[in-house]
């Protein structure tokens, strides 16, 4: 007993620094993490909340551009050989150094997590063998030349081998093997509630700023907007349009606005097959998918009014677009023609393509997953509606639509397109290409197929010379774009909303995270 007692007291002096006046910073977040295991699931939650924990061996500036992470360098040997140096003295949250044995631990278990709902083994393309050369250097070979294979491993958290040999995705969630080598610690993780991290002292890139770190996740925009004003959070993201000005004229706060990578728009079901959500315009089921015809595609891309949405839904916080990539952006496609709503267009695809009186479509949709998504979801079936195609939205929080859509249970649903390598390749083979392995075949949910898409982006993806790679990306854009295979709507510029306690830079990559936050000057 006086043992316990003893180890108690122990304790508690060892958090007097954290209980006594330590800086701290809260949070309120819209997207919560669907596991706290780095490599279970790439969705924007968990991308967002991760490297507050785990770090990769390189990482994207403000500017999307590659820099050293836990590797300090790379090198090509050969055109499939990479060299990465580690950077000495880095060390996981339990006091264990990082050395190559755990960069290839965690190469090699990213294709084998279990029941992932979307993997990260894309970002691995033909890698087939992990060398290590020393405690600090590995080489990385793959089938064929892979050029952007720095980049897309700025995607790949880096685990501890030893917290983590072994260990399923539920002992990351409990904490247990949650053992990474970023600025933050982990406490607790309250689901549905709250994160609570404490700084990581011994971290290789300098002592965080916040000593503790809580993160309330607040779903509802109204509610965020409120725990701000009423002093429970200190910051939060996505700040409805509609508040952003009322917030900025509150001296009590500041705005900082930066350009999402993230493109936000439709994905269509185009496999063959009886489709769930659409039948006849008169009810009658119907026994083929009316969304595999060009001229019912093009029909909804001409319905639906781009620029309404930017000014009038998200109020001038977007910028519309035909296409995952922006101008000036690498990978865009400036042979794409500008997209202008015309029902009236839609309307005679729909009687050329056999549907003179229009079908009944089903619309799912996330309410929980990025700005104004519900709103935007109502906005799109009226103008199909307007074209021809009677439409009905359904919106869900976005735990419920994954597992529906790993399901197959939509024909045409929102999406969102991560851009965060700052080129188009990760999402073309996410969504567009057709996948080789079953266990990435959830990501291309629209079920999408063409061969001569299929083999552009598998030769970009080989390229060394980046002009001649973002030629071949542009024509592969060109295709899948002009055949409708998605239907990207616009690019949402992010609103981050703070007490004036505060500063956070510019900054890029769409995610907002503790290190974002800076004590004002």
């Amino acid at each position: 007993m006086l043992r316990s007692l003893g180890l108690l007291c122990i304790a508690l002096v060892d958090l007097m620094p954290l209980l006594a006046g330590a800086a701290e910073l809260r949070l309120g977040l819209a997207l919560e993490p669907s596991s706290l295991d780095p490599h279970y699931h790439n969705y924007g939650g968990n991308r967002a909340f991760a490297p507050h924990l785990f770090e990769g061996l390189v990482r994207m500036d403000a500017q999307q551009k590659p820099m050293p992470g836990l590797a300090r360098s790379w090198v090509a040997l050969d055109d499939t050989t990479w060299e990465f140096r580690l950077r000495p003295g880095v060390l996981f949250h339990d006091g264990t150094p990082l050395t190559a044995e755990d960069v290839a631990y965690s190469l090699a278990r990213v294709p084998d997590v279990p029941n992932n709902p979307s993997s990260f083994n894309l970002y691995l393309g033909t890698l087939n063998k992990v060398e290590v050369v020393d405690a600090l250097t590995l080489r990385l070979h793959t089938a064929e030349p892979e050029p952007l294979l720095p980049v897309n491993l700025s995607a790949i958290a880096i685990l501890s081998r030893k917290n983590g040999e072994g260990a399923p995705t539920e002992s990351y969630n409990t904490g247990r093997a949650a053992i990474g080598t970023g600025p933050y610690r982990l406490i607790s993780w309250n689901r549905g509630q709250s994160i609570s991290l404490v700084r990581n002292d011994a971290y290789w890139g300098g002592v965080p700023d916040w000593e503790r770190v809580q993160i309330r996740f607040i779903r509802v925009p109204a509610a965020r907007v409120a725990a701000l004003s009423a002093g429970d959070v200190d910051a939060i993201d996505r700040v409805p349009v509609g508040d952003v000005a009322r917030i900025t004229e509150d001296p009590r706060f500041r705005i900082t606005e930066n350009p999402s990578p993230d493109a936000i728009g439709f994905m269509l079901d185009v496999t063959d097959r009886v489709p769930p959500g659409i039948t006849a315009s008169d009810g009658r089921l119907l026994t083929s998918n009316p969304l595999r015809n060009l001229k019912v595609r093009q029909a909804i891309n001409l319905a639906i009014d781009r620029q309404a949405i930017v000014g009038r839904i998200m109020q001038g916080h977007a910028i519309a677009t035909n296409q995952y990539m922006m101008p000036g952006e690498y990978g865009y496609s400036d042979r794409l023609p500008a997209l202008r709503a015309d029902p009236q267009g839609a309307h005679r695809l729909l009687a050329e393509a056999g549907f003179p009186d229009g079908f009944r479509l089903t619309l799912q949709c996330q309410n929980d997953r990025f700005v104004n998504d519900a709103a935007i979801c109502q906005a799109v079936a009226q103008m199909l509606t307007r074209a021809g195609i009677s439409a009905q939205p359904e919106v869900m929080p976005h735990a419920v639509w994954v597992g529906r859509a790993n399901r197959r249970e939509f024909s045409m649903f929102t999406y969102i397109w991560p851009l965060e390598t700052g080129e188009p390749s990760g999402a073309f083979r996410n969504h567009l290409v057709t996948p080789t392995r079953m266990e990435d075949r959830s990501s291309n949910r629209g079920g999408y197929r063409n061969p001569a898409l299929d083999a552009l982006v598998q030769k970009a993806t080989r390229t060394i010379d980046p002009a001649q790679r973002e030629a071949l990306l542009t024509e592969a854009a060109d295709i899948g774009f002009s055949d409708v295979a998605l239907l990207p709507l616009h690019r949402q510029v992010d609103v981050v909303a703070y007490s004036s306690r505060f500063r956070v830079p510019q900054r890029g990559g769409g995610h907002f995270r503790a290190m974002d936050v800076e004590p004002a000057p």
